[in-house]
């Protein structure tokens, strides 16, 4: 199945950066992107609801330690699980700016803990097969031609019984037609649209933000079928769908057929709870010796990397990996070249 083309990975990392800029370094870039102030209340937000949901999760018994996060961004969401959670783990991103912002964000809510930070390509992470027993990731899978390849991913470095939860992902609206161009989402007049403008751009209007306008992947048309697909992988599935914030019905075996349909026609969000099968096994160990060597990924092989000084390297292949600003950098020579040539060029100097 065809993957993210580099160019959108490019417009990823591009417009990550300039988001970083203006909501950190506070210029102004955006006018219909939130500001510092604006991005820290939104942020708190996601965490408290990432706390609530994360604590049930680990009252049901779930094991979220250790964990990876995909798609992680300023590592609000890992920053709950490593300091009010108790668990450990990796947040995962291709965008360095987005990764290396967390430390600033850790010090806006006070936290004295940070995840183990990688940059990498969610398309090939560098992970042991059956080695983590909790992933997780929010709004990140639509970012993707299809979710399939990533789901599968995914499931390859679970662990037997592992578990992976999402939120926040969309599903095809079946009775929607592109009619105008909506405004973008973050602009103070489409934030302050009433309810019913709301409802006629839900139905009549063509997606516009900014992450298009970068050559960013924004695929709110994941047919249910294909999301059927994608979490047939696992054993165990509890996944919901939720449409226009009312209407809630089960992905598979649906008690409700009615409600079923209409979300289906609606469309709206998915989230879920996915196990694999197997047995887990529960052991204290932690993500950096479970990396891999993502050269030899490639090559169809899995090398442990061992961490001497700011780099990992492979005694296999015999391959260098920076860390940079407490951020690991995973990708293979050519992908690290083509997404960062720049800080390739760097780091290729400094590790001869």
């Amino acid at each position: 199945m065809k993957q993210q083309s580099v160019e959108s990975q490019k417009g990823e990392i591009k417009f990550r950066k300039k988001l970083v800029q203006q909501q950190v370094e506070g210029r102004c870039i955006f006018n219909d992107e939130f500001e510092t102030k604006g991005i820290e209340k939104i942020l708190s937000d996601r965490m408290k609801k990432t706390f609530e949901q994360m604590s049930l999760l680990k009252e049901s018994g779930i094991p979220l330690s250790p964990y990876i996060e995909i798609g992680a961004e300023r590592c609000q969401r890992s920053l709950v699980l490593e300091n009010e959670i108790g668990g450990t783990g990796a947040a995962v991103d291709i965008s360095y700016d987005m990764l290396k912002s967390g430390d600033y964000y850790k010090g806006v809510f006070n936290k004295s803990k940070l995840p183990i930070r990688i940059c990498c390509d969610a398309n090939s992470l560098p992970f042991m097969t059956d080695s983590i027993p909790f992933v997780f990731c929010y709004e990140t899978l639509h970012h993707f031609l299809s979710p399939i390849p990533i789901v599968k991913e995914i499931h390859r470095v679970l662990s037997p019984g592992g578990h992976f939860f999402f939120e926040e992902e969309p599903f095809r609206k079946i009775l929607h037609f592109n009619l105008y161009k909506g405004k973008k989402i973050y602009l103070k007049e489409s934030l302050g649209s009433s309810k019913i403008r709301k409802i006629f751009d839900y139905f009549l209007s063509r997606t516009s933000c900014n992450e298009v306008e970068h050559g960013i992947i924004e695929n709110d048309e994941i047919p249910i079928g294909v999301w059927k697909q994608a979490l047939s992988f696992f054993e165990k599935k509890n996944v919901k769908l939720q449409s226009m914030r009312c209407i809630e019905s089960e992905l598979f075996n649906p008690k409700h057929y009615i409600k079923f349909i209409l979300a289906y026609l609606f469309g709206g969000v998915i989230s879920g709870t996915c196990c694999k099968s197997g047995v887990s096994i529960k052991e204290e160990i932690s993500v950096y010796d479970l990396l891999i060597c993502p050269s030899c990924i490639e090559n169809g092989r899995e090398s442990r990397l061992a961490q001497k000084n700011l780099s990992f390297f492979c005694n296999e292949c015999g391959n260098k990996f920076p860390i940079i600003d407490g951020v690991v950098f995973l990708f293979s020579d050519k992908k690290f070249k083509e997404l960062y040539p720049d800080i390739f060029e760097e780091v290729t100097k400094r590790l001869k």
